[in-house]
């Protein structure tokens, strides 16, 4: 018999990376602890679109096979009064993430048309006009066409830096010169059959052979936005790519290294962090938001800070015969299909221990698209098994405590 209990953090392994749920405009001491230690800050707030978002998840077994069922919740609010609240919030994030940065490492900001100038003006303010790097323009191809103005299809995204003894290596993100688009150079054939372009520039010819790399400009256009059925999709909104922020942190980053991002949503960054071999931490107000970029981690090494689910809900399980199954989660979430089963509302489980309000995760399973089918029994003593840790379909982690009788 198991009680639902509240608990304050997660542990997964030594504990040392961070998922943290927390507003940025007061930063838990978890993050501001991190000060002056961050080679990397990446962040990617709201944009002020006005809009309110939804985020869309499989449900069940039949849902991470087929892609349908599918279940919709809210997503966020990108909404403020006004443009004077707007430039608050982002100020205050510019500062903690200035705040986060080694003297050598580097922040950049992800916005689009809407309210990129008036970043530009806070990041000069609060990093200097002398750091600033970069504009990166990141073109995609998505959505409708306006007729009425240029269809507006990029996002900008500022680079900082901390202070001009910044590490940066662009050539750790080379690019085949043989997919540039062709310009006016001469082509040609070296005596050992080597591809090139030429110019002449005051009668020196200099050369740039197909064989060796070229490296990227301040233009992206080689990144696509994640389509609608991209298998990377985790169904939360404005969901970034992985290229993309790969790039982004290769050339600022070596293994080890700590990266942060403050507004983490689906998690991509950290995903991202976390293969290239570097720390890293994340600050998200959206609980759901916690359940979702964990399911893209690896476990071995983290810690969660965010609030369990309350309410209505119940383990199923059954005990027997050096068995323990775990038949589910009883919920009354309405966004559930009615036909559901308490196997159905499971997403992922846990199993530890709690000691003093703290869960230790053990062992941990969880559905994906490669692995739709939950594993449900164990063969173990279940006496061994004293708490549960689940998440439903929803994003919602409740924990449960064996219960003495």
């Amino acid at each position: 018999m198991f009680e639902q209990v509240g608990v304050h953090r997660e542990v997964y392994g030594n504990g040392e990376n961070l998922l943290v749920c927390g507003n940025v405009m007061s930063p838990p001491e978890e993050i501001t602890n991190l000060a002056g230690q961050a080679q990397c800050v990446y962040l990617d707030p709201p944009f002020m679109t006005g809009e309110k978002f939804e985020r869309t998840r499989p449900y069940g077994e039949k849902g991470w096979k087929k892609g349908t069922p599918v279940v919709r919740f809210k997503g966020y609010e990108d909404r403020f009064a006004g443009e004077k609240d707007y430039r608050k919030l982002l100020r205050k994030m510019v500062k903690t993430s200035w705040s986060l940065l080694k003297p050598d490492g580097v922040f950049y900001l992800h916005l689009d048309w809407r309210m990129a100038a008036q970043a530009r003006i806070i990041c000069d303010q609060v990093f200097g006009k002398n750091q600033f790097l970069n504009e990166i323009i990141w073109s995609y191809e998505s959505g409708g066409r306006s007729k009425k103005f240029f269809s507006r299809k990029h996002d900008t995204i500022l680079l900082y830096a901390r202070s001009r003894k910044y590490r940066f290596d662009i050539t750790k993100v080379p690019l085949d010169r043989s997919t540039k688009r062709r310009n006016h150079m001469a082509r040609g054939v070296d005596d050992q059959g080597r591809l090139y372009s030429s110019i002449v520039t005051r009668g020196k010819e200099y050369r740039y052979y197909d064989d060796e790399p070229v490296y990227p400009g301040d233009v992206w256009t080689d990144i696509s936005h994640l389509q609608q059925r991209d298998p990377e999709r985790t169904g939360y909104p404005t969901q970034k790519p992985l290229k993309l922020l790969e790039r982004l942190l290769l050339p600022a980053t070596e293994p080890g290294d700590l990266v942060v991002d403050l507004c983490f949503g689906s998690g991509t960054t950290l995903e991202a962090a976390q293969r290239l071999d570097c720390r890293f931490a994340g600050l998200d107000a959206n609980p759901e938001a916690a359940a979702i970029a964990l399911s893209r981690l690896k476990t071995e090494n983290l810690t969660v800070i965010c609030p369990c689910g309350k309410g209505k809900a119940g383990l199923v399980t059954e005990e027997s015969d050096g068995r323990f199954f775990m038949g589910g989660l009883e919920t009354d979430n309405p966004a559930f299909p009615a036909s559901a089963t308490p196997a159905d509302n499971l997403e992922a489980w846990e199993t530890g221990r709690i000691e003093e309000g703290v869960f230790y995760a053990e062992q941990t399973w969880r559905r994906s698209f490669r692995y739709p089918e939950l594993v449900q029994a164990l063969k173990t003593d279940p006496e061994q098994i004293r708490a549960v840790m689940t998440t439903d379909a929803a994003g919602i982690r409740r924990a449960f405590r064996r219960s003495e009788e």
